[in-house]
């Protein structure tokens, strides 16, 4: 699940490509991507730059994630609906909006059920950090510390998920 999902870009360094082929490297082939993307773009455009032995695993959600959890389109609604203990779950967090990624995580931690069938977080968590200031201006939360940020990712990997800060 990619949730902040631009487009796909074989040359990405850090997007839909570089989690493609770094799985692959490890060998494993993803049977599904579910990406979400609230930035309108032209679904010619979005499906052009899919490679064609992905296109049938590809589902593109072009609105924004859902934080109401009673949302049909709530991204930890569809994960319960989709995946099945013992799948690999790789869920990528970054809508560069601090509250409804907030709001996500919050869902996914407070469900067990959901938060049983994630094994690898990747997570762009916008706390004050003066190297990232420049990059994220508004959206650092300025309640948030970096120290903030490793405790999160430490209950996390508590909780079993191999999470990652992503940026």
């Amino acid at each position: 699940m990619d949730l902040g999902a631009t487009t796909y870009d074989d040359r990405d360094i850090a997007g839909q490509g570089w989690f493609v082929r770094s799985y692959e490297r490890l060998g494993l082939a993803f049977d599904r991507l579910l990406l979400w993307e609230a930035k309108p773009l032209d679904p010619a455009k979005v499906y052009s730059k899919v490679p064609p032995e992905l296109l049938h695993k590809y589902q593109y959600f072009n609105i924004p994630a859902h934080t109401d959890l009673s949302s049909p389109s709530h991204p930890v609604r569809i994960l319960k609906q989709i995946a099945q203990p013992g799948d690999f779950v790789v869920f990528k967090l970054d809508i560069d909006h601090a509250e409804s990624e907030t709001a996500i995580l919050q869902a996914l931690l407070d469900d067990p059920q959901a938060s049983a069938l994630v094994d690898e977080f990747f997570f762009e968590y916008h706390v004050t950090f003066g190297e990232m200031l420049r990059y994220w201006k508004s959206q650092a939360d300025p309640a948030k510390s970096l120290a903030d940020a490793f405790a999160l990712f430490y209950e996390l990997r508590q909780r079993g998920w191999r999470a990652h800060s992503w940026v």
